[in-house]
């Protein structure tokens, strides 16, 4: 391997469609810094998506392709950090794809500056139309963030859904913080909001830190991928994130309790329009009804809907929440399949 690598992108691969992945990988072989490393993590996809990797690193020997069994994506992000060598870490999912010069300016951004993180923007690309995620209504442009009141902000605005910077993809951290403070991803989470809860860690480390309010990153809309299809155990397992969340964040402190319950709240619309009354889920509406009244029984879920705090939840989102909370699940049903039909134009 390379020793001289100024950042090592680390991007886990499962059962990616190739269209997906051949794009992700070129927008990374195409930056114009040439002074990367791409780590392909096969997380033992069953499908093509691993012979895919080995068939891209015979072309450009920056990739280097590790295949592990399946660990989840928090234990393929983990082996990157381990086979790492660059100075900064970034990480990018199989499905998306990054600009071109993404990576040379962030770098700048991040040593001309000297901070540990640099934060950026990101878009949602839709099969029709590109939507920007602007952070910029709660980060500065060029602002950095270095005391200790900026970087609890920072953790509320991660717990913020509107804020859009609780993403680990728009991140450049530097390495050699990961390496002193052991921040590596909690592999018994595997996945769900893994981001969220590591991003809320990584920031209890974190002693300067930039944003940017260019968007560099694409988040891909993709009809298959864990977040769109419903998945009982993946739903679990964000629950588990937040149960983990809890214990690192100050909840005595207004500011984190109500951002912490508002953003559970956000998951729990998610759960119920894209996963328990989602299309995608082929069950019964009984089946459906009976599950998702199960899931409202978890301890986290009752507390964010006993909870009288809405901050940052819009007036749609409200009547979902009131629906939900009385039992008016037909309802639910009908709007989450508006909202698939809305996705997919």
């Amino acid at each position: 391997m390379k020793k001289n690598n100024k950042i090592s992108i680390i991007v886990p691969v499962y059962n990616v469609p190739e269209k997906f992945l051949k794009k992700c990988i070129y927008s990374l072989i195409n930056q114009t810094m040439n002074e990367i490393e791409i780590l392909l993590i096969d997380d033992g996809t069953p499908n093509t998506s691993g012979k895919i990797c080995d068939e891209l690193a015979k072309i450009d020997n920056r990739i280097i392709v590790i295949h592990q069994q399946n660990k989840g994506l928090c234990g393929a992000r983990n082996t990157g950090i381990k086979n790492a060598t660059g100075e900064w870490i970034a990480f990018v999912d199989g499905d998306d794809w990054v600009e071109k010069d993404a990576y040379e300016n962030l770098y700048n951004i991040g040593v001309n500056n000297n901070v540990d993180v640099v934060m950026f923007g990101y878009s949602k690309d839709y099969p029709s139309n590109t939507v920007v995620m602007y952070c910029n209504n709660y980060l500065e442009d060029n602002k950095i963030y270095s005391t200790k009141e900026d970087i609890e902000y920072i953790q509320k605005m991660i717990l913020n859904y509107n804020a859009n910077c609780a993403m680990v993809t728009t991140k450049l951290i530097k390495r050699e913080l990961i390496e002193k403070y052991n921040i590596y991803y909690d592999e018994v989470l595997r996945q769900g909001a893994e981001g969220i809860e590591y991003n809320i860690r990584l920031f209890n480390y974190v002693k300067k830190a930039i944003f940017t309010d260019k968007y560099y990153y694409h988040y891909i809309y993709n009809d298959n991928s864990i977040t769109t299809v419903h998945n009982e155990k993946n739903h679990i397992m964000v629950l588990e994130c937040f149960k983990k969340i809890k214990t690192e964040v100050d909840l005595s402190d207004n500011e984190f309790a109500k951002w912490f319950y508002s953003r559970l709240k956000h998951v729990i619309l998610t759960t119920a329009i894209s996963g328990y009354f989602s299309p995608s889920n082929s069950e019964k509406y009984s089946i459906q009804k009976s599950k998702f009244k199960k899931y409202m029984s978890n301890e986290l879920v009752v507390e964010a809907l006993n909870n009288k705090n809405n901050v940052g939840i819009d007036n749609f989102r409200k009547l979902t929440l009131f629906f939900i909370k009385n039992n008016m699940f037909l309802i639910v049903k009908i709007i989450s399949k508006i909202r698939n039909i809305q996705k997919s134009k």
